[in-house]
């Protein structure tokens, strides 16, 4: 195969002598501290008073105010994110608040953490994938892919948010070589043939790969793995080459059940972190029937006083005492579908049954890690619809303290895979620290919760309702003491009108 003039001739010379021996699995692709690339910053030191030209009045030249000004703003430093930009860097403000949350611990996918030690173990399993994988790919179609990266290579970069000082060749082999690692991982994960693989048969180990792939800093442009996945696929498992790439990863992800027919499209995708919210919130309506839904396109100001009522909302335990019921909705529904409803009571208006209905969630070791990359994702990509931070900042409205949490998880709304209640409670009341709303989609039903708890009618019935029919012993004695109570009115008004008459 020639190798002149290619940048995969210089990413097979990185590769052979990678994959020739065993003892050479090592860590791929250090950060060059030089570059050529036209985007990588220049350091830049504070103008000192020697460098400005001051007259007898003290006064600053302006002339020399403008060379500053052109020197410090270098024209071919990328100041602004591209129109691709999808992969950021967590705001410092939100990082702060929980920083393991956001950092993967097990592999480096991307440029973001690249060439870190403490991945060195996990880069040399991405070898050994690609040492499997290069058995079945033959020389051309390595070619193919390393091609189409290149082709690519300004979209990528301009994918992420923060420039990568990488040179070109090792870029591309950097992203070749993540991609490659990631297809054949859900290839494995996914494949009818199971093989001894300690990195899937290792729950713990598994799980941790999960988790770091969600990760908001750990992604790579869903259009590259979605294009090499259709360059390479006949050729890693005949049998399946007919499922995407957007069903594998729905699979691998635990977005679908197994063999199930996903029809989503790939281009809907923008890396991980988002497909794990489409799939959370696709089924969502865009238009909620709720009357307030209009607040959504009131200017901001109005925007964040409709986002203030929801401080106002009673938590789940004083709701509970207003009369509120609590339903956990286990339908395949969307996570974000919240819907608060009342219907009569055996048809008497007076007697109203008060119901609020909240998918059922599972909260686990994982859960707050990737509900903060989803928060992340919004106030980075989706400042304007942040409507998974909105969900989470209704639960957080609810749950105050681990009773909160007890009477939802006993309604089955929360799945409690931690143990302790109130490490629930914490991480709902700490998920939204530093987070910005942009307003609330639940402003309808939120009115309709508060109009239901200020109302003392409802606190009485709820009241009733507790100390006489809590139970089904509790209802029976009550009914059967109201029945001997009626009897006895009805003999003794008997007994008077037989008196008289």
């Amino acid at each position: 195969m020639e190798r002149e003039n290619s940048t995969f001739g210089f990413i097979e010379e990185l590769k052979e002598p990678l994959i020739g021996k065993e003892e050479n699995l090592e860590p791929l692709g250090r950060s060059s501290e030089d570059s050529s690339s036209g985007w990588v910053s220049q350091v830049i030191r504070a103008p000192t008073r020697k460098d400005f030209e001051t007259e007898k009045n003290k006064s600053i030249s302006i002339d020399l105010v403008g060379e500053r000004k052109e020197l410090i703003i270098h024209v071919d430093e990328n100041l602004e994110p591209q129109s691709e930009c999808c992969i950021y860097r967590v705001p410092r403000a939100l990082r702060k608040k929980n920083k393991e949350a956001y950092t993967p611990t097990a592999i480096s996918i991307g440029p973001l953490h690249h060439g870190k030690d403490k991945f060195a173990d996990m880069e040399k399993q991405k070898i050994r994938y690609i040492i499997e994988f290069d058995k079945r790919i033959r020389p051309e179609k390595w070619q193919q892919l390393a091609n189409f990266i290149e082709k690519n290579e300004k979209r990528i970069r301009n994918s992420y948010e923060e420039n990568s000082k990488l040179e070109k060749p090792e870029f591309i082999t950097m992203i070749l070589y993540d991609a490659v690692f990631i297809i054949e991982l859900f290839f494995r994960w996914c494949s009818t043939k199971k093989s001894d693989d300690f990195l899937i048969d290792r729950a713990c180990l598994a799980n941790a790969v999960r988790l770091d792939l969600q990760l908001l800093e750990n992604q790579l442009p869903f259009f590259v793995l979605d294009g090499l996945h259709k360059l390479a696929s006949p050729y890693l498992d005949p049998e399946n080459d007919d499922r995407s790439f957007i069903a594998l990863s729905c699979e691998f992800f635990r977005h679908c059940k197994a063999g199930e027919e996903i029809n989503d499209k790939a281009e809907d995708i923008l890396h991980f972190t988002h497909l794990s919210r489409y799939f959370k919130t696709r089924k969502y309506p865009k238009k909620s029937p709720e009357p307030e839904e209009e607040k959504r396109d009131l200017p901001c100001a109005a925007k964040l006083q409709g986002s203030a009522v929801q401080g106002d909302l009673p938590c789940a335990a004083k709701l509970q005492g207003s009369g509120v019921q609590f339903k956990g909705i286990i339908e395949e529904a969307s996570l974000l579908e919240i819907n608060f409803k009342e219907r009569k009571w055996l048809g008497i208006p007076c007697l109203k049954v008060a119901e609020l209905q909240i998918p059922r969630i599972e909260v686990d070791d994982c859960a707050e890690s990737v509900m903060r990359n989803l928060m992340a994702l919004e106030q980075c990509h989706y400042p304007r619809e942040t409507i998974v931070c909105n969900y989470v900042d209704f639960m957080d409205t609810l749950i105050n303290t681990d009773e909160d949490v007890d009477k939802l998880a006993e309604a089955g709304i929360i799945s409690n895979s931690l143990g302790e209640s109130a490490r629930i409670a914490k991480m709902f009341n700490d998920l939204c620290l530093e987070i910005t709303l942009d307003g609330s989609n639940y402003a309808g039903t939120i009115e309709k919760l508060k109009n239901h708890y200020v109302d003392s009618w409802n606190h009485a019935k709820a009241t009733l309702k507790r100390t006489y029919f809590s139970n089904l012993w509790k209802g029976t004695g009550t009914v059967a003491a109201l029945l001997l109570l009626v009897f006895n009115l009805i003999q003794a008004i008997w007994s008077i009108i037989s008196a008289f008459s």
